[in-house]
């Protein structure tokens, strides 16, 4: 297996235009990306991982495998006890075809896990279920929405704020175009309600929606263009009851797919797969905003993969302290259309 060794980037301040959030970069602003690792590889399609820290400790890892990407109906789940330096065994937990698990801790301590499945019709739309021990047995599902096709994924990290979970997820707008919705629970993730409607009239259509907190009662969302030719960016000054309009944010972050956004101290980070139509090396990127999302500088390539565009590039943050990030994410490392689930650290030094 090739060894890639860890490499450091060495970014510069830059002057930013006033705002009431304006935090200026420190003079030196370092990525150190080591800790490289191949968690899993063995010519299966395995894509789309989540990770979350459970109540007693333990690192949970989701992931889906199969032949290709279309059909890679196995959910996967693995744990680790020594905070990602190694993993146990694949247990295929889950079956289905459908897209894009994605795991949470709750507020009480339960884990909780949402992908899409089908109805007793055959209808596809996002459920979830909790977990009282660790991830180790799962309750019964349960469709966020009715009609369940109303709510496909919830493609993104969720985020708690002051004892409250919140989660953004896309479906169908009515006019051929997507909708990202806001969802909230107060219930520990036992019950979720819809909060908002994240595209507002006249926006283009979003779909993969990652959203954070940048202020007391502001949020952030950053999403997936439905045609693949723009990011879009939305605030909200009251914890998502409302929304302004969409910002284009393509001149800075390019076009991103599957946006994932986490804060590390004073610095507010966005990862995303750099989309493009070209041919491979395709590559996997990260940002960094100092002014809680108003500008993002600093592009910083995290891994370069072969295959087809959707050969990899999707990626899942866990803040672990002092300033670093476990990134788990896949990657078709040998133009295969085979990818692999990889990680990283990311340590920020300010």
């Amino acid at each position: 297996m090739r060894t890639i060794l860890p490499f450091i980037v060495i970014m510069t301040s830059a002057v930013f235009s006033a705002s009431s959030s304006e935090q200026l970069p420190p003079k030196q602003f370092t990525f150190r990306i080591d800790d490289r690792q191949v968690i899993e590889s063995d010519n299966s399609y395995n894509n789309t991982p989540s990770v979350a820290q459970a109540e007693n400790g333990d690192w949970v890892l989701s992931y889906k495998k199969g032949l290709n990407h279309v059909n890679s109906p196995q959910v996967v789940l693995r744990r680790s006890r020594d905070r990602g330096k190694t993993w146990s065994p694949e247990v295929v937990y889950f079956d289905t075809s459908q897209p894009d698990p994605t795991l949470a801790l709750t507020p009480d301590g339960k884990l909780l896990i949402e992908f899409v499945k089908l109805d007793p019709n055959g209808v596809a739309g996002s459920a979830y279920g909790l977990s009282q021990d660790d991830g180790l047995t799962w309750g019964p599902l349960t469709f966020f929405d009715n009609p369940v096709s109303n709510t496909y994924a919830f493609p993104t990290a969720f985020v708690t704020v002051a004892g409250t979970m919140y989660g953004a997820s896309y479906g169908p707008h009515g006019d051929g175009t997507d909708d990202a919705t806001l969802w909230d629970s107060a219930t520990s993730g036992s019950s979720w309600m819809k909060r908002s409607p994240i595209r507002q009239t006249g926006d283009a259509g979003i779909n993969e929606t990652a959203i954070v907190q940048v202020g007391a009662t502001r949020f952030l969302a950053v999403s997936r263009d439905d045609f693949n030719t723009n990011t879009w960016v939305h605030f909200s000054d009251d914890l998502g009851v409302t929304w302004e309009n969409q910002i284009d944010y393509t001149s800075q972050v390019g076009v991103l797919q599957l946006p994932q956004l986490v804060r590390v101290g004073k610095t507010l980070l966005l990862f995303g797969r750099q989309y493009d139509s070209h041919g491979p090396p395709h590559e996997f990127v990260v940002f960094a905003s100092f002014d809680d999302g108003v500008t993002f500088k600093h592009r910083t390539v995290l891994d370069t993969y072969t295959g087809d565009v959707i050969d990899g590039g999707y990626c899942w943050p866990l803040l672990m302290g002092g300033g670093r990030v476990f990134v788990v994410y896949y990657a078709d490392s040998h133009n295969l259309r085979q990818p692999d689930i990889k990680s990283l650290i990311l340590r920020l030094t300010q």
